[in-house]
């Protein structure tokens, strides 16, 4: 029998595949909610990506670890509005290219930017650095693109094989423009009309705390999220960051991706 959501009511905080989720929630039975809890703030005119740039033009920078297709495009984006995409381009292909998975590496494909390493799944660093392994570090100036916040982890196992470290960041995570829907989602969540709330990655997870305590709803937010609703995790990343937090994770599929944790909550609702 093929599992199905049976008309419960799915909250999401995705925002940019907003769409795309709402569809495979509403595709295996379910009501989407969404109240995206972030929105995307490219740093493309920061002095720090415009060096990164130039230091890739320049031959300067022998590895780079990216690690998301967003910061990918956002750098060769950088890169066109300095008047140096064809550069740039031929500079990555000529390094060392680290893919942390297939979202900056089909932004890579796109460009025929060659791959040199990219872990198997879950992709997490952990699968990052053992991947990396193999590969040879000791005076090496390598640029990590930061995947929303410094990874101390990655970069110090880098530092630690003799590499020249530097992490750049491309985005930040803000806070949405309109948090209205987030705060009728975190009310709705107190009633009880909500069966389930999908987190797709791990910057979701502190921004909506901060708009809970900023209204005053956190502690509220916690004792729910701990409590009879099912929380999803696209991941084991994401699962760390939640139950960092003291939230539990009732629902992680075994390949990150959105498809399969719809598919994981369906079936967790039809045992």
């Amino acid at each position: 029998m093929t599992s199905s959501l049976d008309n419960r009511v799915i909250a999401f905080v995705e925002a940019r595949m907003s769409g795309q989720l709402g569809s495979l929630i509403t595709r295996h039975g379910g009501i989407p909610y969404p109240a995206p809890v972030l929105q995307e703030v490219y740093l493309k005119n920061s002095p720090d990506v415009q060096k990164l740039v130039s230091d890739m033009c320049s031959g300067y920078i022998d590895a780079i670890v990216l690690q998301t297709g967003v910061g990918t495009t956002a750098l060769i984006e950088t890169a066109e509005s300095m008047g140096l995409k064809e550069a740039f381009l031929h500079a990555l292909d000529d390094s060392t290219v680290i893919s942390r998975s297939p979202k900056p590496a089909s932004v890579l494909r796109k460009y025929k930017i060659h791959i040199d390493v990219m872990p198997p799944e879950p992709y997490t660093s952990s699968d990052l650095i053992v991947a990396i392994n193999g590969l040879s570090f000791p005076g090496k100036r390598v640029a990590i693109q930061q995947y929303g916040a410094p990874n101390s982890l990655l970069s110090q196992n880098l530092s630690d094989l003799g590499a020249d470290v530097t992490e750049v960041a491309l985005y930040s995570w803000g806070l949405p423009e309109d948090e209205t829907p987030v705060m009728n989602m975190i009310n709705d969540i107190d009633k009880g009309d909500i069966s389930a709330i999908a987190f797709t990655s791990q910057p979701q997870v502190p921004n909506l705390l901060e708009i809970a305590e900023r209204n005053h709803q956190k502690e509220s937010l916690l004792k729910n999220l701990c409590g009879p609703l099912v929380v999803g995790s696209v991941g084991p990343v994401c699962s760390k960051r939640l139950e960092g937090c003291g939230i539990k994770v009732d629902v992680e599929p075994e390949h990150p991706h959105m498809g399969s944790l719809v598919v994981a909550l369906s079936e967790h609702f039809n045992r």
